[in-house]
């Protein structure tokens, strides 16, 4: 199934009441779906940048640009994967399997 259409789906389903959708993925510049109960949340920004936070606070993204943690900067590529001093993981995949993995999670909480 196209991204697009796989987003638009999962933006559309019926949610329980912990669960909250901030935006219109067509209309808006960003999007979300937040578990009110822990935090987990899948962010669309402008379309191209994504990323997923589950309860743990670890942080799967699609942005592919230089960053700092730690003092420290870095050159991620898809597949990598980084350890904050206080064990938070960052790691960079592509645009679907954040989106499989955030549908996957918020498919359990559907109405």
């Amino acid at each position: 199934m196209p991204l697009t259409k796989k987003i638009i789906e999962l933006l559309s389903k019926k949610f329980n009441t912990n669960i909250t959708i901030l935006g219109d993925y067509e209309k808006s510049n960003n999007t979300s779906i937040l578990d009110n109960d822990n935090g987990t949340i899948l962010v669309v920004s402008n379309r191209d940048q994504f990323y997923f936070k589950d309860l743990h606070r670890n942080l799967w993204l699609s942005v592919l640009d230089p960053f700092h943690i730690d003092g420290k900067q870095y050159y991620p590529q898809l597949g990598d994967s980084y350890t904050l001093n206080h064990g938070v993981q960052y790691s960079f995949a592509t645009k679907e399997a954040i989106v499989e993995m955030a549908s996957n999670y918020f498919a359990k909480h559907a109405d």
